[in-house]
């Protein structure tokens, strides 16, 4: 009996001791389904999570401009540029989004930061950091007491510093709407002034900074300015002229890329308009000249050839002033650091912004052959008279020549024969153009040109003054080209279907008062462009 009840006490313990490891053993089992599962699980939502921070760190940093109004970034921009984000991946349970950028300061700023911005603008990055957590409810770890974790991801987004060059028109025709429009002296067939009155006088608008339509050109630059984000991003001035009184038609670069925005203003501000020497009555001078007629105004001529225009021989050719080739390679010269090689950002976006009032008529002397030492201008352009004008380009936009194309050319005023370049003005501006484009800097150089006043479409003509069919306007052609096709090795636009640099875009500008228009579009655009 004692013995009967000893092995039934032994088999209900064995019993027993079977439940309980089948119960652990269970348990161990789930944690063991769910270090799978549950690890699975979290690597799916640090994945998602992560990819998520690095898309609102994009996002975040597109934002990276100032505020309308201010020299300062809208954190709350880059704070719901970063949320959105996050919201648009649907991460969810989110505990914690921290947003920084270099605007910061102390221990807070990414560490890729430019410590010293203002002093070392050329290493400024526009970096903003996103730091986000959420909450993983676990599946079955639960079983063992594992309920959640917490999840962080860090991301840090870039958006590209800006190196802009400004290019300004200041020909003799920016002084052209000073005075009343009903006392212009003569005028093209598009109405354009040729000839202006008293009040554009550029050794007075100049000193009273009344030139027009100079002066409403750089308020609205002076506008464009205030987009962009200093100093952070950096910018240059071009002028197509010299700067003072009695001067040169040579471009020059008025200040240098830099990350100071005082020192745009001042530069922009103090733009002036052509202003050559005054015209001595000689007719043996080179260049252009200041015409007074009993102390009056008249304009700005070429006196050298108005008063030998019955030589054969005479060369007008150091008059125009419209190099556009030159101003481009002053451009590509401020975007490398103006001959400073450290100066020089190759990660940033390099754009160049040219407003110009005209086509082509004149380039740098060097390298022109002998026969044009002062910059390539066919002899066959020179008799303006015999409308073999203008001056310096020939009358078909859509031919474009070689630097050795020649062809022979007989003068109609003395029958002499001879050998002559045609390489023009035209065909010089569109080469540099091509060379501007290509630069080093990432995708090349993108370029917005701004054509100025009704001139910029006036279409080309013949001998007899007729408008040549099939041909568009010198200057439009020529603009278009250096914004939309320039480096691409093609020369109608209109052909490309794939491009190998960024391009820009051109704008036809009537009138000063449209260009406001035109400049928030190009910020728009350039903003669209750093953020891709």
């Amino acid at each position: 009996m004692m013995k009967n009840t000893v092995s039934k006490f032994i088999k209900s313990a064995e019993k027993g001791q079977a439940i309980i490891l089948i119960a652990f053993a269970f348990v161990g089992l789930v944690a063991m389904v769910g270090l799978v599962t549950d690890t699975g699980l979290l690597l799916i939502e640090y994945g998602k999570l992560k990819r998520s921070v690095d898309a609102a760190a994009i996002g975040a940093a597109q934002q990276y401009r100032v505020e309308a109004g201010t020299d300062e970034v809208n954190q709350e921009s880059l704070e719901n540029a970063a949320l959105n984000y996050l919201n648009l991946n649907q991460v969810e349970n989110l505990s914690n989004v921290i947003v920084r950028s270099c605007e910061d300061t102390g221990v807070d700023r990414p560490a890729l930061c430019n410590a010293d911005p203002v002093n070392n603008p050329i290493d400024n990055r526009k970096l903003v950091e996103v730091t986000a957590s959420a909450d993983v409810t676990f599946g079955f770890l639960r079983v063992i007491g594992f309920e959640s974790v917490t999840l962080t991801a860090t991301s840090v987004g870039e958006a590209a510093t800006l190196d802009l060059v400004l290019v300004m028109d200041t020909s003799a025709q920016m002084a052209f709407e000073t005075g009343a429009e009903s006392n212009c002296n003569a005028t093209d067939s598009s109405n354009t002034c040729l000839r202006p009155d008293a009040d554009d006088d550029p050794s007075i608008c100049n000193i009273t900074d009344t030139c027009q339509p100079m002066r409403a050109v750089k308020d609205v630059a002076l506008d464009f300015i205030d987009t962009l984000y200093f100093p952070y991003d950096r910018v240059a001035v071009v002028a197509m002229t010299s700067q003072h009184p009695g001067g040169n038609r040579n471009p020059i670069e008025v200040i240098p890329l830099t990350a100071d925005k005082q020192t745009v203003i001042d530069a922009i501000n103090n733009i002036n308009v052509f202003e050559p020497r005054i015209c001595d009555g000689s007719g043996t001078e080179e260049g252009a000249c200041i015409q007074y007629s009993g102390g009056t105004y008249t304009g700005t001529v070429c006196e050298i050839y108005e008063l030998n225009v019955n030589n054969p021989d005479v060369d007008p050719s150091s008059c125009p002033s419209s190099n556009v080739g030159g101003v481009l390679i002053e451009a590509g010269e401020a975007l490398q650091g103006s001959g400073d090689t450290d100066q020089m950002r190759l990660d940033s976006f390099w754009v160049v912004v040219a407003l110009l009032g005209g086509p082509a008529n004149t380039t740098y002397p060097d390298p022109s052959p002998v026969d044009y030492p002062n910059g390539f201008c066919p002899m066959n352009t020179w008799l303006l008279a015999y409308g073999q004008g203008p001056w310096c380009r020939d009358k078909y936009p859509t031919i474009r020549h070689e630097v050795n194309d020649t062809v022979s050319y007989t003068n109609p005023m003395n029958g002499v024969t001879q050998t002559i370049s045609i390489y023009d003005a035209d065909d010089y501006a569109r080469d540099m153009a091509d060379d501007l484009a290509g630069l080093i800097s990432g995708n090349g150089v993108t370029i917005y040109t701004i054509g100025l006043g009704a001139s910029i479409q006036n279409p080309p003509r013949d001998e007899d003054g007729n408008i040549i069919a099939g041909e568009p306007p010198h200057a439009e052609d020529l603009l278009e080209y250096i914004a939309e096709c320039a480096g691409e090795g093609v020369y109608n636009c209109d052909s490309l279907t794939e491009f190998d640099i960024n391009h820009g875009q051109y704008f036809y500008a009537p009138d000063s008062q449209s260009l406001s228009a035109i400049f928030d579009r190009i910020s728009k655009n350039i903003a669209t462009k750093i953020s891709q």
